[in-house]
């Protein structure tokens, strides 16, 4: 079974007012470690939805209509040399490697459309077929913005959902705005503390 990591990083970043890929954690980017987190968990080849030098970058086809977006243009570009995509966010920076590693345990078949966390989405394994890419197809050429809902795909497709240990939860917080920022800098400083 082949599977490619994407990175969706194509946001427009309004809420935190600067490109959140770019914020640094330890001298590193967001973008650059959630890279490194991806292959850390077994993923050889990542891919970023995005458009950033000196990554492998999968741009959206359809501007300001969200992940899906994203999502759209990575399965039309990997489905011919891939079998499913394991997706994170850039802007969840506290995710570990066994997050992601939990969830290549539970996909444990092509037969299953693929795998998410309940609650949170991410990180998300979906299956490179042709219900997906017909899916996305739709999805993102529909005038109604519901069609474009990440929750709406999983019901649809019916995508396998798991729990995640609570607690663990604080590592599935997304960054989205500089007051989330800040509270996640707080959080690792008390993680590396424990160390």
């Amino acid at each position: 079974m082949k599977i490619a990591g994407v990175v969706l990083a194509g946001g427009q970043s309004l809420r935190m007012g600067k490109d959140k890929a770019t914020l640094t954690l330890e001298q590193h980017t967001l973008l650059s470690r959630a890279v490194t987190l991806l292959q850390n968990a077994g993923v050889n080849d990542c891919f970023v939805s995005g458009d950033y030098e000196g990554f492998n970058c999968i741009s959206d086809q359809y501007s300001s209509l969200g992940p899906i977006a994203g999502l759209d243009a990575c399965a039309t570009q990997l489905s011919t040399h891939y079998d499913a995509m394991l997706i994170i966010p850039v802007d969840m920076p506290l995710l570990a490697v066994e997050d992601c590693q939990h969830i290549l345990q539970q996909f444990t078949s092509l037969e299953i459309q693929g795998v998410y966390y309940q609650d949170v989405t991410f990180p998300m394994l979906l299956t490179l077929n042709d219900n997906l890419t017909g899916y996305l197809s739709d999805a993102v050429t529909s005038s109604y913005k519901k069609h474009r809902s990440l929750y709406r795909l999983l019901k649809q497709l019916k995508v396998k959902g798991i729990c995640k240990n609570e607690r663990d939860a604080f590592r599935f917080e997304n960054t989205n705005t500089p007051e989330q920022w800040q509270h996640c800098l707080s959080t690792y400083a008390m993680m590396q503390s424990k160390d």
